[in-house]
C-alpha cells in the first residue's frame, strides 16, 4: 500500500463513499469507509514528513510552526471535521512510521 489512497489498487472516483439516507435527510459513511479515509490520511501525513525529513514516529513540538505542521494540521482537521480521531489534535505527534 503506497499511493495516494493507503489501498492496494486506486479507488474509482466514480464510487461514492457516502449515501444519502431519505428518511433522516442525512448522509451516511460505512466504517469501512471511514477506515479508509483515516489509513488515506495517516498515508498523506507520512509522505509530509518523509519529504521533509521529519521524525515518522511523532516528536515532541519544538519552535514556530513549519509548512509540514501546518499541512498535517490541516489533514487533522479534516479528520476530526469527519468525526475521525487519528490519534492527537496536534502535528508532529502521531506515529505514521507504519501507515501506508
Amino acid at each position: 500500500m503506497d499511493n495516494w489512497n493507503g489501498e492496494d489498487t486506486p479507488r474509482k472516483t466514480s464510487q461514492t463513499a457516502m449515501k444519502y439516507h431519505a428518511q433522516t435527510d442525512q448522509f451516511t459513511v460505512s466504517a469501512a469507509d471511514l477506515r479508509r479515509a483515516a489509513q488515506a490520511m495517516r498515508c498523506a501525513i507520512r509522505h509530509i514528513r518523509e519529504g521533509h525529513g521529519l521524525d515518522l514516529k511523532g516528536r515532541a513540538r519544538v519552535g514556530a510552526s513549519t509548512s509540514p505542521e501546518f499541512a498535517e494540521a490541516g489533514i487533522l482537521n479534516a479528520a476530526a471535521a469527519l468525526g475521525i480521531d487519528l490519534g492527537s489534535d496536534h502535528p508532529g505527534v502521531i506515529d505514521v512510521s507504519n501507515a501506508g
